[in-house]
């Protein structure tokens, strides 16, 4: 609404001016006009109505709040009224809301007037739009009506069981019943009385609520009618679909002409598909099979069948399409093994020729048991057409159509051509496979050569460029080769490179589409890698694999590999390069003794840096090298430690201790944080049971909670088996951070109602960084709030900051929630959360990080 009308109904001039100030600078573009009698409000609202009323709830004058209310719905119900009050408090704001009112906002709180009045006017606005809607719906009911009693069909509505409510006239005419005769009754109870046209397919319209549409035949053969119906579904007021419409066209004059055209066509639709089959395919299955389903589907045939014969005249079948449905054994009509005598495949045997039979139901008793199945599924004629290759019958392409003299001259003459031209594509076939075949293929190992590789390498390098992603190109040989070639000989050589081709796809399952790319060297490609360490993992794992001896001659060979790595696209992006670079890298790989090399010798250094740290890491976990420094929680009004947090810490014996940001991801990325995880937790539980078993004062410990951990499905039990040793008690705490916790928020909830049964406290850690929202951080059972350390430490730098941090501490007040703010490094960040009434802190102003037994020599 671009310009508003605004009644402000306001005894003080002072306080309603404040109103429209508040609206304009929220930007509204309205008049206003302030009353403060009943004669001037009714004056008003018969003058010129406004768009929003602002209402006092009290005034020394005849005209108070409610009044005001019931005097501006009796005038317009649905006229958005705010009570803008100084006085009004719950229990009177409640009524007035039963009463009518839109909204009420505080004179002292008058920030929220512009929102308020906003969604007010929003709302009325899409009041009216539904009474517009009413209005047009009952319109466009009458001229539905009017519409199908003029509709040039037999227009009709039913309800879910089948009963009708409605028929027009044209309806009544054709199947001469009256619609008092009709109407509530089911189809079923009136298709006795009149050819009623159209099946009951009201469910599955309902079903699928989407319409269908139907040709239906009714009545004998001389009789005969057919009715083109279109069923439709019809939403009730609550949306849901509970009517039916039909509207049936008598299209019998329409249909004889089709079915007239279609049997000149029929053959042409069949021989020109086909044809464009042949062109396209290179298969012999997938065309014999093509050629059934354009017979049956395009051409009508009721079954389409090929058979190939072998020089003894057995037939086996390679392809069929179209037998009934409800037919229990598929290959009723289609011959395997010898045909019978005297039937028309083996006429066409006989004759090389196609030979017909344009009536299977005469003289039905005198042949076999495939013919009167074939006239029991409805076919009634039937023509075998030979295949040839080179002069000689190979196969059988059987047709069967449901109407007696099917086949005339006409279309015999068309189906020999058919015939003819699906025997040209299996002959051309057979010799494009054997040239696709070397063209494409190693004949030594069968695998695919080097220009299979690089065509298959380019399709793969446009998808990833299409949706992005890493790909590694891998090649790698044989070691000493060359020696066992000479020493065994040509053919053993050749044994060897078979078995190292099928070794290669064991090894390495990942790799797709494995060649031999020159003398005995193979190579294949990996998309969608995650990183360089991921594709050395491989090449570590499948040296395993290719490390058993090979069987050559009775003697075990110890074969290893060597290999070079090239991804994209950092390395190149065409296939030309990768491979290039790939095999350079191999040679590198050679000409060092290394296994493996990667094209970049920066990326080889940073992949062997991050083998070496891991294999350092899954060391330091088996030798105990972790361990826990704890960071106490003070409380800020009485200066006492009411916990610690937990930090692991990595004592390696060659540098000392390492920066948790160095090995902490790489034990996330290796998955050994799921181990180092559960022995942080059990740490934890010793080091407090040392001190609580002492007698002495023990605040509780928390424990971090990584990603990894939350999202194994086990999380819970792990926890609960860990500390299930613990009769004592554990005195653990778990910290998870908050973005986190929101990845799969439901499934979250009950692991942390889990956990609290184990009576573990759950703290959000790093609140404020996440995107939660606050509906389900009302459900979520947690007991405290971390406030992220980036907000304390810019607090007395940026406002934004402090107005974060206030925020976080009066909802967790609210929600009685504990508030932590970690990383405080300075007293008078201390002071100031301590103004704010923040909880407790932690940070280096009270403590670094230190061992067990000393976060308590001070107290």
């Amino acid at each position: 609404m671009d310009h508003l009308r605004i009644l402000l109904i306001e005894d003080s001039e002072l306080d309603a001016e404040l109103c429209v100030q508040e609206l304009r600078q929220a930007g509204l573009d309205f008049d206003a006009n302030r009353v403060c009698t009943r004669a001037m409000l009714e004056r008003a609202l018969a003058t010129e109505p406004p768009h929003v009323i602002l209402c006092d709830f009290s005034m020394p004058t005849d005209l108070d709040g409610m009044l005001a209310l019931g005097i501006a719905r009796e005038r317009d119900p649905d006229m958005p009224f705010v009570f803008v009050s100084g006085t009004i408090g719950e229990e009177r704001a409640v009524e007035a809301m039963k009463a009518g009112a839109t909204d009420y906002v505080l004179k002292d709180r008058l920030e929220r007037l512009a929102p308020v009045v906003r969604r007010a006017l929003k709302e009325a606005e899409a009041r009216h739009a539904k009474a517009d809607a009413e209005v047009a719906l009952r319109v466009s009911e009458a001229r539905f009506r009017s519409f199908m009693e003029y509709l040039p069909g037999n227009a009709s509505i039913a309800d879910a069981e089948g009963r009708y409510t409605f028929v027009n006239e044209l309806w009544e005419k054709t199947f001469g019943l009256p619609a008092e005769r009709v109407l509530g009754r089911r189809h079923e109870e009136i298709a006795a009385e009149a050819l009623v046209s159209v099946p009951a397919h009201y469910q599955e319209v309902l079903k699928h609520n989407r319409p269908i549409e139907r040709l239906t035949r009714t009545g004998s053969n001389g009789e005969a009618r057919w009715w083109l119906s279109h069923h439709f579904p019809i939403p009730a007021a609550d949306g849901r679909s509970t009517m039916v419409g039909t509207i049936a066209i008598d299209v019998t004059e329409r249909k004889l002409q089709e079915e007239k055209i279609a049997r000149l066509s029929r053959i042409h639709a069949v021989l020109s598909g086909i044809n464009s089959a042949i062109v396209r395919l290179r298969d012999t299955t997938q065309l014999l099979h093509e050629a059934c389903r354009i017979a049956h589907e395009d051409g009508g045939f009721g079954v389409a069948w090929v058979g190939t014969i072998d020089a003894m005249g057995a037939v086996t079948p390679a392809a069929c399409v179209g037998l009934t449905a409800g037919d229990p054994q598929p290959s009723a009509l289609v011959i395997t093994g010898k045909p019978d005598a005297g039937g028309v495949v083996t006429q066409m045997l006989q004759s090389g020729e196609p030979a017909i039979c344009n009536d299977l139901r005469r003289d039905i008793s005198r042949h076999s048991a495939r013919r009167r199945e074939a006239v029991r599924q409805g076919c009634r004629s039937l023509v075998a057409l030979p295949l040839t290759m080179r002069g000689r019958v190979v196969g059988v392409f059987c047709l069967y159509a449901m109407e007696v003299n099917a086949f005339t001259a006409e279309e015999l003459k068309l189906l020999m051509q058919l015939a003819g031209d699906v025997s040209y594509a299996l002959e051309y076939i057979e010799n494009e496979r054997k040239l696709d075949y070397l063209a494409w293929h190693d004949p030594v190992t069968g695998a695919g050569n080097r220009e299979r590789l690089r065509d298959r390498l380019d399709r793969a390098l446009a998808e990833r460029t299409a949706g992005g992603g890493s790909l590694a190109v891998l090649v790698w040989d044989m070691k000493r080769f060359r020696t066992i070639n000479d020493t065994f000989g040509r053919d053993k050589g050749d044994e060897l490179l078979r078995e190292l081709a099928v070794r290669s796809r064991k090894a390495l399952p990942r790799v797709e589409d494995v060649g031999r790319i020159s003398a005995d060297v193979f190579g294949g490609y990996i998309r969608d890698i995650g990183s360089a360490s991921e594709v050395a993992g491989l090449l570590e794992q499948a040296a395993l694999v290719f490390g058993e001896p090979f069987q050559l001659q009775g003697a075990k060979l110890a074969i290893g590999i060597t290999a070079g790595v090239a991804v994209s696209p950092a390395d190149g992006i065409t296939a030309d390069v990768l491979l290039a670079n790939a095999e350079a890298a191999l040679r590198q790989a050679k000409g060092r003794g290394e296994r493996f090399v990667f094209y970049e010798p920066a990326m080889s250094a940073r992949v062997a840096e991050k083998l070496t740290l891991e294999s350092k890491l899954r060391v330091a976990l088996d030798k105990e090298q972790f361990v826990l420094h704890y960071q106490p929680k003070v409380d800020l009004a009485s200066n006492e430690v009411k916990g610690v947090e937990a930090l692991i810490r990595w004592n390696d014996p060659e540098t000392g201790l390492v920066p948790p940001m160095k090995f902490i991801p790489l034990l996330e990325e290796s998955g050994l944080i799921l181990e180092v995880g559960r022995w942080a937790i059990a740490r934890a539980v010793e080091d407090w049971r040392s001190r609580t078993s002492a007698g002495l004062p023990t605040p509780r410990v928390a424990v971090n909670v990584s990603s990894v951990q939350l999202r194994r499905s086990g999380f819970v039990d792990v926890v609960a088996s860990t500390l299930g040793g613990h009769p004592l008690g554990h005195g653990i705490d778990l910290e998870i951070t908050e973005s986190l916790l929101m990845e799969d928020i439901e499934e979250n909830i009950g692991k942390l109602r889990s956990l609290k049964e184990m009576g573990i406290n759950i703290a959000i850690d790093d609140f404020g960084t996440g995107y939660s929202s606050l509906s389900y951080l009302a459900r979520l059972p947690v007991d405290a709030l971390k406030i992220d350390r980036l907000f304390v430490r810019t607090m007395l730098d940026k406002p934004e900051s402090m107005t974060i941090i206030t925020t976080i501490i009066s909802l967790a007040h609210a929600l009685r929630l504990q508030v932590v703010a970690e990383g405080v490094e300075s007293r008078e960040e201390a002071k100031l959360l301590r103004l704010l009434q923040c909880d407790q802190a932690q940070g280096y102003t009270f403590s670094r990080p230190v061992p067990w037994d000393e976060c308590f020599k001070a107290q």
